[in-house]
């Protein structure tokens, strides 16, 4: 995963979609910041997660995952220690939880009721982002050092195989049908994954477009994909075909997609403090509906359908250090304590 704290510095094709017309929302929404959420621990963080219907939130946070309950905005539990935590996949109908340390090398197997972890599975260090495919009951984690996929048995916790992809990974999303789509970063590339027989199948290539795909999110009933890529923009991808539908610019770096299919609307958050809300302009085109001020550092969050409500991490800044020799980028170092979550929901009336 790339120096994401350092960029604040600068800031009918379509393969079996025909029998799903386009319908606009009865009600597009206009979202607010409604509050933030503190979050005690280690100011150092990544992607965040929400448990469909339990109202909880699950944050990667340096050497844990913060558990916090979204009704109340209390913290439930701390799982640790995950030297590195980056993603977090759940399964709630298996009753499991798993959450990558880039450090460790590790996945963190965990009970989602008790939130105890059950397995540590060695990787090797480089884990990050990671998914479960209900399609298969397995999970797939990219390791950005060993350049593979491992896929894992969901219910068990053992590796099955580990598929090799020669490029830098960063997200990846499933379509529960049976495949996998994984941004390889450094060759402007998604990687194509067969769940159920573990091959890579084909690569949809994004340039020139898109320069460094990072964030990624799928609307599964249309097989589209939307990516953030490094230079600013938002590209939408049939995944059928690897046609791309749409090219939106963004205000900087996002590290994070997200999208939700009870309003058909895709959330990309930059680390310059704005969130970039794109919606459907007709059957295959899209257009950006709203753009709201959050908080500066805050490029990943989490979206829970349920409430339709977008949970976004971020800290105060208090330096922005100098490049080091041969680096574009200078480090960016947070206030103590100041780590939180911001809540964004649709403006009320």
């Amino acid at each position: 995963m790339i120096a994401r704290f350092a960029l604040l510095a600068q800031f009918a094709l379509l393969t079996g979609l025909a029998v799903l017309p386009h319908r606009a929302p009865a009600h597009t929404p206009h979202f607010v910041v409604s509050g933030s959420i503190p979050v005690p621990g280690p100011v150092k963080w990544d992607y965040l997660t929400t448990e469909p219907g339990a109202h909880r939130l699950f944050a990667a946070q340096g050497d844990r995952v913060a558990v916090i309950d979204t009704a109340t905005g209390k913290p439930i539990a701390t799982i640790a220690p995950i030297n590195g935590a980056h993603g977090i996949a759940l399964a709630p109908a298996l009753n499991r939880g798993f959450a990558t340390a880039g450090i460790a090398g590790t996945i963190t197997m965990f009970d989602l009721r008790s939130l105890h972890i059950l397995k540590t599975i060695n990787v090797g260090p480089g884990p990050d982002a990671i998914a479960f495919d209900p399609a298969t009951d397995r999970v797939f984690a990219p390791n950005e050092k060993s350049q593979r996929l491992f896929a894992i048995d969901a219910r068990s916790g053992r590796i099955l195989q580990s598929i090799p992809f020669h490029a830098d990974p960063e997200f990846i999303v499933t379509d529960d049908r049976g495949h996998a789509y994984l941004n390889l970063k450094s060759t402007d590339q998604i990687a194509v994954i067969n769940t159920r027989t573990l091959r890579l199948t084909r690569r949809i290539s994004l340039a020139p477009a898109c320069h460094g795909p990072v964030g990624l999110a799928i609307d599964r009933a249309r097989q589209r994909l939307f990516v953030s890529c490094v230079n600013h923009r938002v590209d939408i991808i049939a995944a059928t075909t690897g046609k791309s539908l749409a090219l939106l610019p963004i205000p900087a770096f996002s590290d994070a997609m997200r999208y939700d299919p009870h309003t058909n609307i895709a959330f990309a958050p930059s680390i310059d403090g704005t969130l970039t809300i794109i919606g459907a302009a007709g059957p295959a085109s899209y257009k950006i509906i709203q753009t709201l001020k959050t908080a500066p550092s805050a490029r990943t969050m989490a979206f829970d359908q349920a409430t339709q409500t977008a949970f976004l991490a971020a800290a105060t800044i208090s330096k922005i250090l100098p490049p080091k020799p041969g680096k574009t980028y200078g480090k960016t170092e947070f206030a103590p304590g100041s780590f939180s979550i911001l809540v964004v929901k649709p403006a009320k009336g």
